[in-house]
């Protein structure tokens, strides 16, 4: 049984989702949830039929515990995550690793030390509608892309009725590291790091975090890539756009729902070509049945496997010999953290940001 605690319920929406999503594995179950905020922890220990343990030291320090699952601010994450390291836990932190270049690569480092096995919940990676994306342009079927727009928003902050909390418009980041880190890892994913990024933001609801914002994404090749995002957009449907030399890629939610996992029957494909157009369009829209495998079974599996290893040779496999998957895993978590700090420094200074400024 691999028994896990959770760190944090930031986020209630994704908090849930990952308790929902627990259910699935009878080899893991939850014993235990910490807050800073006591009466949040409490509530939601409560909620979900765990004890709530107010003292994080006691609960790291508990040889019963294997991994961690942290749902916490984005600037709370990499000290959660690197105590977790400290401690020997196996750790799942949702979206972000860290919202500096540097601090990513020091939480990194405890990691590799600690040979836990870490993941980073990028769970739009798993959508449908961007893994024929991403095959489209990985095909060639596009040519070489010139464009590439990614837009995630939804209206919590200005709907009638909202569970949306004052703290995600009060924290000092906002629907960047939030819903707009999920354009980001999509863009990465496809095109790789840019050379330069320039940020635009706008506070719509008065509040000190940004809540409306647009980053456009300079490639060394030519490409330009766009990441739209906002919490104050009413029934926003997601879109992924690919333009490329021979044909372009349209994808996105068609009903304006956000969820955390979009589903086959929830989008639309598009896909353009020249004489290819037919075949183009046939392809694209031949989208994946089911998404690909959670990260969070994944990481159940590569926990269970180190605790087989250890329990047969004494110690589990070290990171340098797990799969390329794995450490891939975390040069892409290194690299949200690179791209968000661009990002902020670009919307504090109104200047366009090289990356090549943090190497």
């Amino acid at each position: 049984m691999i028994r896990l605690a959770l760190l944090s319920c930031w986020n209630p929406y994704h908090t849930r989702s990952f308790v929902r999503d627990l259910v699935e594995f009878p080899e893991a179950r939850l014993v235990a949830v910490w807050d800073d905020d006591h009466e949040r922890g409490t509530a939601h220990a409560a909620e979900f039929g765990l004890p709530f343990e107010p003292n994080l030291t006691a609960l790291l320090d508990r040889a019963d515990i294997d991994g961690v699952i942290i749902d916490s601010s984005p600037a709370q994450a990499a000290s959660l995550i690197e105590l977790a390291a400290q401690a020997g836990k196996h750790a799942l932190a949702d979206q972000t690793l860290a919202m500096t270049l540097r601090e990513a690569e020091q939480v990194a480092s405890h990691i590799r030390r600690a040979n836990i096995r870490f993941a980073v919940d990028m769970s739009l990676k798993r959508w449908p509608v961007n893994l024929a994306a991403a095959n489209a342009a990985r095909s060639g079927a596009l040519g070489e892309v010139t464009c590439m727009r990614v837009r995630n928003a939804h209206h919590s902050a200005i709907a009638a009725t909202t569970s949306f909390a004052s703290r995600f418009l009060d924290a000092p980041y906002g629907v960047f590291s939030d819903l707009g880190a999920h354009g980001l890892y999509l863009t990465h994913d496809i095109l790789g790091r840019p050379d330069a990024v320039t940020a635009v933001v706008s506070r719509f609801t008065g509040h000190s975090a940004e809540d409306n914002a647009v980053c456009v994404l300079e490639y060394a090749n030519g490409t330009i890539a766009i990441c739209e995002t906002s919490y104050v957009a009413g029934q926003s449907p997601f879109a992924i756009e690919l333009y490329g030399t021979e044909g372009s890629f349209l994808g996105g939610g068609a009903n304006g729902i956000h969820r955390k996992l979009l589903q086959p029957s929830d989008a639309v494909v598009r896909a353009y070509g020249m004489e290819k157009q037919a075949e183009l369009a046939r392809d694209a829209s031949e989208m994946p049945d089911a998404a690909e495998p959670s990260t969070l079974s994944k990481w159940l599996e590569a926990i269970e496997l180190a605790k087989k290893r250890k329990e047969s040779n004494g110690s589990s496999a070290p990171n340098n010999e797990l799969p390329a998957e794995w450490n891939a895993r975390l040069d892409d978590a290194i690299a949200l953290a690179e791209l968000l700090e661009a990002l902020y420094l670009s919307a504090e200074t109104g200047r366009k940001v090289y990356l090549r400024d943090f190497e």
